[in-house]
């Protein structure tokens, strides 16, 4: 039998055993604690160093390489980003006569006395005026024990469309509850509601664990096709996340799991496969095909989500390639606004979505921008974070930072990173190419008032680098820069939105003044400054009015769990939606390239 070997977590107080092998990232999601994988765990982007002990000396190592053979403790100093994640919520959705996908009817005792030489089964769909295909029998075994029982007040069926779910004793109405789940790469959002009154219970958050798999939706297609039951493994992850993100739920409002019959997701299309355990592989390749586009729904037993286990699980439907359910969401949540003017709609992220069109017809593709507008693949990127810089100007020679939490900043998030190239933009640092300049040559071309920030221009590891922070001012004594490599990644993210956003406009025939505004969803898009994401060339400038509309994949899965009228809409619009493939766009390949360039 293999040897077990101690691990401990000083800071946390857990302790665990593993087998000699295990490396000390798997260790940590053994214990709970899975650290966010950028590279997928093949030792590239130094994200997952930490700290380990063993005998006493103290080293730095790199988590998904170091191999435990020894009695060990490891040292989470990124606990705090875990913790501190700022996670944006849906808050408001476009309800407009509750309905929900699960619903009980009671009928009291008076009806339910069956007639002479009829069935009961018959009776009571008599009674309450519906018609249902014969239940399972494992109901109707119940019904047989219950219908005429004494000392109830009546039974309370639990449907689903056209399906009995559950006989219950008694009147249950008001015990219903369901969850609309906003299912993010990296961030999973919960949204508990009371299906009977339509009021909201709570809304929970967690980082998704298949963070441990890798920051981006390549990454984790890759672990879940080249590993051994790969799937599985990522499938395992996040409906642990979701049934956390449940107990959750239970526990704040002292509900009993068997009351929640209804879980609504949306999320891109990866997020679909890796919840479903279905094989990923061809998604990631072209042609990019899913394994099932339509609607899908299960029962929770069959995927040992913490809920009744007749209770149905919803995945909205995909729309083609990678724009996934998230990307329905979004137009479901925008029914209130369904006009006839063209709208440009963008869901910022790793995997870019976009839509233009009006409620007539719909084109949408997608564009790899890549992680780095998530802080990842960033020299001293995360998320956003305590700790991170969420906002950067550069002002009559200082340099002004917003760090959210307060303190010294440890990092640099998405939006930080927009505003300090922008800034960097504006004050000459960079040209257009996105080339960052040597201290000697911004002193021969800035302006005078500028002469300050040549200071902060060094090179670190033969890279040119800003610097936004000295040793004194950055966490534990490091030095925070922007470098080349950070320029050039976002480059390439920028270029992907705007060319996505450009050959949409092209193809749709419409010209930039007939649009009337231009819409970010999404947690990215909601935290950004827009003039500078405009002036970086990642939002187009076209003249119009640019609004964040938050979460509106979570929005619209709320929607979708409350309101017929909205789940009435989902074909209507599928059928609007015509999917444009930019790869074979003859000059996608010419229009990227020259959209890398800033338009200075």
């Amino acid at each position: 039998m293999p040897k077990k070997i101690n691990v401990f977590f000083p800071a946390e107080n857990i302790h665990i055993q593993v087998q000699t092998g295990v490396t000390v990232s798997e260790a940590c999601t053994l214990a709970g604690k899975p650290l966010n994988l950028v590279c997928g765990g093949k030792g590239k982007c130094g994200k997952c160093k930490l700290e380990i002990e063993i005998n006493g000396l103290h080293k730095e190592v790199l988590a998904c390489q170091e191999i435990i053979t020894r009695d060990i403790n490891i040292f989470l100093p990124l606990e705090e980003e875990w913790n501190s994640t700022q996670i944006l919520t849906a808050n408001n959705t476009n309800l407009r006569k509750l309905k929900p996908l699960v619903q009980k009817i009671f009928l009291p005792k008076t009806v339910l006395q069956t007639p002479p030489y009829q069935g009961d089964w018959e009776h009571i769909q008599k009674q309450a005026a519906i018609n249902l295909p014969n239940p399972p029998l494992s109901q109707l075994q119940k019904l047989s024990t219950i219908c005429h029982r004494d000392d109830l007040t009546g039974i309370t069926l639990v449907t689903a469309q056209n399906t009995l779910l559950a006989i219950e004793e008694n009147d249950t109405t008001q015990d219903n509850y369901g969850l609309a789940i906003d299912l993010g790469t990296t961030s999973i959002v919960a949204y508990c509601y009371n299906l009977h009154t339509g009021e909201k219970v709570g809304t929970y958050t967690a980082l998704n664990s298949q963070v441990s798999e890798g920051a981006d939706v390549i990454t984790r297609i890759s672990a879940a096709a080249e590993k051994p039951e790969g799937s599985k493994l990522l499938q395992a992850k996040v409906v642990q996340t979701i049934n956390g993100l449940i107990e959750k739920a239970v526990h704040q409002n002292n509900l009993n799991p068997n009351t929640i019959y209804s879980l609504v997701l949306a999320g891109n299309s990866a997020m679909q496969n890796l919840f479903f355990g279905f094989y990923p592989k061809f998604l990631g390749r072209a042609p990019y095909t899913n394994t099932i586009l339509s609607g899908l729904q299960v029962k929770a037993a069959e995927l040992g989500i913490n809920i009744n286990p007749q209770g149905i699980v919803t995945f909205l439907p995909l729309i083609a390639g990678f724009v996934g359910a998230d990307t329905t969401a979004v137009l479901l949540s925008l029914l209130e606004k369904d006009t006839a003017n063209y709208r440009l709609i963008i869901d910022l992220g790793t995997n870019g979505e976009i839509l233009l069109g009006n409620k007539h017809r719909w084109l949408t593709t997608s564009t790899a921008a890549g992680p780095a507008l998530e802080g990842a693949n960033i020299t001293f990127g995360m998320r956003a974070a305590d700790g991170a810089i969420a906002k950067v100007k550069l002002t009559q020679g200082k340099i002004e930072l917003t760090v959210i939490g307060g303190g010294k900043p440890k990092g640099i998030c998405g939006s930080g990173l927009v505003d300090a190239v922008a800034e960097m933009l504006k004050v000459g640092l960079i040209n257009a190419s996105g080339a960052l300049l040597t201290a000697e040559k911004y002193l021969a071309v800035c302006r005078p008032e500028y002469r300050q920030f040549a200071n902060n221009l060094q090179k670190i590891n033969n890279t040119n680098v800003f610097l936004l922070t000295p040793e004194e001012q950055g966490n534990n004594g490091n030095k925070i820069y922007i470098s080349q490599k950070d320029i050039r990644a976002l480059q390439l993210a920028k270029s992907a939105i705007f060319t996505g956003c450009q050959l949409l406009l092209k193809a749709s025939g419409l010209k930039e003044n007939e649009l009337t505004e231009i819409l970010l969803a999404g947690a990215f898009g909601n935290y950004i400054d827009i003039h500078n994401a405009q002036l970086i060339g990642l939002i187009p400038s076209w003249g119009i009015p640019v609004h964040s509309i938050g979460n509106a994949a979570g929005a619209g899965a709320i929607s979708f769990l409350l309101s017929q009228e909205v789940r009435d809409q989902i074909s209507p619009i599928l059928e609007k939606i015509t999917h444009l493939d930019l790869a074979a766009q003859a000059d996608f390949q010419k229009e990227f390239i020259k959209n890398t360039n800033f338009p200075i």
